[in-house]
């Protein structure tokens, strides 16, 4: 290799070299990448693209266009214990309370059922309850608030259940070994990328700094988790 073409090699290599360290020191990497394809498919409302990458909708006409993002910094991960186990737990305890608390309501109401429809005639003609229905109105208005109850709690079992799992499954739903996340125990991670970028709204542009919180999911699996991706759970 002639000494002037080893020159222009180094000189390549060492501005490929530059390259990289200015966009280490830039903050580019995944979080960029990943930020940048969010913003880029929010502008154009590219749902296809957003529904794999993100659980946080940009309204882009209501907020602005986003562009270049450039990120500032990562904050240091914290995580917390996944859920889905002990919620999916909770669902099936608080359906078995309340089918138990069905056959006692449904042998009440065998007893005094004569007792009961002259109190609902009552009630829905607005009329006085006879003075022998009295204690039937009184318990049976304590077992309907109590049907409200149990239905009220299952209903917050299950949506607390569905949060988690929403949270949870993005970040692994590609992943075969993922299955059933009642299955597994894990957490969930998180990190705040503060960023910098040009908004534009209503005709006007202006700089602003924007924090995206990332989000994974982590599986225990034994000696080998099952790692999720990293998804964007937020925009502030």
């Amino acid at each position: 290799m002639s000494r002037t073409r080893t020159t222009t090699f180094r000189l390549a290599l060492f501005a490929a070299s530059l390259t990289l360290l200015v966009s280490a020191c830039g903050g580019a990497g995944p979080e960029q990448t990943l930020i940048r394809t969010y913003f880029n498919a929010s502008n154009v409302g590219d749902r296809g693209s957003l529904v794999n990458i993100t659980m946080f909708r940009w309204n882009a006409d209501e907020k602005g266009t986003v562009r270049g993002p450039t990120v500032n910094s990562v904050s240091e991960e914290r995580s917390r214990p996944l859920r889905v186990k002990e919620l999916t737990q909770a669902v099936a305890d608080a359906q078995t309370e309340e089918e138990a608390f069905t056959q006692e309501k449904i042998a009440y109401q065998d007893e005094n059922f004569e007792a009961i429809n002259r109190v609902l005639e009552a009630e829905r003609d607005d009329e006085s309850v006879a003075s022998r229905d009295g204690d039937v109105q009184e318990a049976w208005t304590d077992w309907r608030n109590r049907t409200m109850e149990h239905s009220r709690s299952v209903a917050d079992a299950q949506q607390a259940l569905s949060n988690e799992e929403d949270t949870a499954t993005l970040s692994v739903y590609n992943n075969p070994g993922a299955g059933d996340l009642s299955q597994f125990d894990g957490e969930i991670v998180t990190k705040d990328v503060s960023v910098t970028a040009t908004v534009d709204l209503n005709g006007n542009s202006s700089e602003q700094e924007l924090t995206v919180t990332l989000q994974r999911t982590i599986l225990a699996n034994g000696d080998e988790p099952i790692e999720g991706r990293w998804v964007i759970a937020n925009v502030s």
